[in-house]
């Protein structure tokens, strides 16, 4: 068994009591006091979030942006210098290779960030999809990452890097720094205002430890990954290995959004969209739904959905937990497409919870309001 990564940031995390677990090969806090504390601050304050396990990728040369553009399901070209785009990685079947974070700095750069677990597959794939006189750079091993998150991170940050404040939402910026740009992005995975950051291991993680100290009057709190799973489960958002896999393409997970029906050729494209540019849809594939528990439960990875008409087993829960501000046990699932309208109408359904069979009900996503809803 390979032993997990200990990151630039762990003995910091362990000096303030974080609870630290193996995520994907890596040693990150799962939480720093408890889950609904945490989401709590975000909601409210601010939280922030170590993300140095995920990769960062550099493709620089002539035409970056087109040969990135071919590799995923938004259209890159369409964003403007300084604008960061979320996509599909898709595979020739229009499969989920990962949801990545593009960020366009001219038309010969672009910077990505993906998901730690995809990292080695991620960097295969696009370097050997990329034309010559292209090329794929991965600082992620000496880079440290972090998220700065919640409706006060905006005052917190102006104490700090007052730059950064000044981009727009979804907006990015190239920090010069010894060893590499910082790469800062107003964007997150939570619902909320914020910023992240990534770049050189020295210079990023003296921002993150001033931001913890410029915050603490604000009501920052570190987070772990438990409030981070939770935050994004309440907005509906997918994570990859469970909403988004190979089999599952961006339109089965409730995606549309993220695929492109006007620009030019990409990979994946004629399993995903007609000739004109509609969406094509498989009856094979399994479509992904959200969901309330009617009374007392909490849904788990795996749980199973079956109709409370006939019996028949109709999905599998893929994301769950408990949240006051979506109303209980909550969660998102994959069910059976034929199935997914009648549900979406009123047709009732249970979920499997430790040997029992519970009550469930369609949800819209997101399952709260606010944040930047």
């Amino acid at each position: 068994m390979t032993k997990p990564v200990s990151l630039p940031l762990d003995s910091l995390h362990k000096e303030m009591g974080g609870h630290i677990t193996d995520f994907h090969g890596f040693l990150l806090p799962v939480r720093f006091s408890s889950i609904t504390e945490e989401c709590q601050a975000v909601r409210t304050h601010a939280g922030l979030f170590d993300i140095s396990h995920m990769g960062r990728f550099i493709v620089k040369g002539s035409g970056a942006v087109d040969a990135v553009n071919r590799l995923m399901t938004s259209n890159l070209s369409a964003v403007s210098p300084g604008k960061a785009l979320y996509g599909i990685l898709s595979n020739e079947s229009g499969g989920a290779i990962d949801d990545i974070m593009a960020y366009r700095f001219s038309d010969d750069r672009v910077d990505l960030v993906v998901n730690a677990s995809n990292r080695e597959e991620d960097k295969r794939w696009i370097a050997n999809h990329l034309p010559k006189g292209v090329s794929l750079e991965d600082p992620s091993p000496s880079h440290v990452g972090f998220a700065l998150q919640g409706p006060r991170s905006g005052e917190i940050l102006s104490l700090v890097e007052s730059l950064a404040v000044a981009l727009p939402r979804r907006g990015a910026l190239l920090l010069p720094a010894p060893g590499g740009d910082i790469l800062v992005s107003r964007t997150g995975y939570t619902g909320e205002d914020g910023w992240e950051f990534f770049g050189p291991e020295h210079q990023v993680a003296t921002v993150y430890r001033k931001i913890l100290s410029a915050g603490a009057p604000f009501g920052l709190k570190p987070c772990g990954l438990g409030a981070r799973d939770l935050l994004r489960l309440e907005m509906g958002y997918p994570l990859y290995g469970q909403e988004l896999t190979v089999a599952t393409t961006p339109f089965d997970a409730g995606l549309g959004f993220a695929v492109s029906t006007k620009k030019g050729d990409f990979v994946g494209r004629k399993f995903l969209l007609d000739a004109e540019g509609n969406p094509l849809h498989h009856e094979d594939h399994r479509l992904l739904v959200g969901f309330s528990v009617k009374g007392r439960g909490i849904p788990r990875t795996d749980c199973i959905v079956s109709s409370a008409s006939t019996g028949k087993v109709t999905g599998v829960v893929t994301s769950g937990g408990y949240s006051p501000a979506a109303g209980g046990g909550f969660g998102l699932a994959y069910v059976d497409r034929s199935f997914a309208e009648e549900f979406s109408l009123g047709a009732p359904a249970h979920v499997r919870i430790h040997e029992q069979s519970l009550p469930i009900v369609f949800r819209t996503r997101p399952f709260i309001q606010g944040g930047l809803n």
